[in-house]
């Protein structure tokens, strides 16, 4: 039973007995704990976007108490460092290659009082999870936690597959996470995505924090509405919250593009077509590809509206832009 909130796990003596003392965010739940990653951690993953058909790659190294992170995407094709001791506020450097031409620039993204920057978890927080089950994952025996958000016609629905130590208390290691989305005005799923983790340890080093010398940084390109997605893309993937960066864009879209829509109904279908497309566009510029995407008017449309509206004679980047 836990005591007090003062570390993960310690042993103290008490009126003769041993006893452990346990973090709020082990609070027991059906006899269970919230699953815990410690304070520290490297672990690699597969983000899947079934939508889009595409699978990323990336690494993480994770350390709270020295407020920093990093996180690397497709064989470090594009790392990024969130540094929180760094400037008044903390910054966020990415470091990427950036055509035309074919080149490695960095770029940088200050804190601010409001909104300083922290260590980005690459496992989602499950403090506010509920133990559902027990499930195998891959062949071992794995609990199951989940939780449930809902936000206008959102419905979003969290799943987190974790293995435990031997000892009690002992930190969990994450095998999967998933989120499924349901819109209840469309009476649909209508949104997917999972991370697949692997190689989870409590170690890292040092220097993996530092970000590499001989650059200049600097700003983000526009829009500034996609600054905070640019540099710390896998926030959005991580969270529980229904309402991502990529959702809040979708007014600067509508309005660029002078977008009315008919009905409640069409602008939930529109919506989702568009955060699908930014899916899309985001994760395809970190492949180091020879070529860059970017969100254009089609970004709404299904694919059979932009065959009619081109006569079908879309090129095939133009494809990929637009799915």
């Amino acid at each position: 039973m836990c005591l007090v909130a003062v570390d993960y796990t310690m042993w103290i003596l008490l009126a003769g007995f041993v006893v452990l003392v346990c973090a709020a965010d082990a609070t027991p739940v059906l006899g269970r704990t919230f699953p815990y990653f410690g304070k520290m951690y490297h672990v690699k993953g597969v983000l899947s976007l079934p939508h889009s058909e595409i699978e990323e790659a990336f690494e993480a190294w994770y350390d709270l108490e020295g407020n920093r992170s990093r996180i690397d995407y497709r064989n470090s094709t594009v790392r990024t460092f969130q540094i929180g001791n760094d400037l008044d506020f903390g910054a966020i450097y990415k470091i990427t290659p950036v055509l035309p031409p074919s080149v490695i620039k960095c770029f940088q993204l200050k804190g601010t009082k409001e909104d300083p920057i922290e260590p980005q978890e690459a496992i989602p927080n499950a403090q506010s999870f509920e133990f559902e089950k027990m499930e195998d994952c891959k062949g071992v025996e794995c609990e199951v936690w989940k939780k449930v958000t809902e936000v206008g016609h959102k419905r979003n629905t969290y799943r987190l597959w974790v293995t435990r130590g031997e000892e009690a208390y002992s930190p969990a290691t994450p095998h999967r996470f998933e989120m499924e989305g349901f819109n209840t005005l469309l009476g649909s799923h209508n949104d997917k995505y999972s991370i697949e983790y692997s190689d989870f340890s409590l170690q890292t080093e040092p220097d993996v924090f530092t970000p590499p010398a001989g650059f200049t940084c600097e700003e983000f390109p526009d829009p500034p509405e996609e600054h905070q997605v640019l540099a710390n893309p896998i926030e959005d993937y991580v969270s529980t919250n229904p309402v991502s960066h990529a959702h809040r864009l979708f007014g600067p879209f509508k309005e660029k593009f002078s977008r009315q829509y008919e009905s409640e109904k069409e602008h939930e279908e529109r919506e989702n077509l568009f955060l699908h497309t930014f899916r899309f566009v985001h994760s395809n510029n970190r492949a180091g590809l020879t070529y860059s995407v970017g969100i254009n008017h089609f970004a709404d449309k299904t694919k059979a509206e932009m065959s009619r509206m081109t006569g079908g004679l879309l090129p095939k980047k133009e494809k990929e832009d637009a799915k």
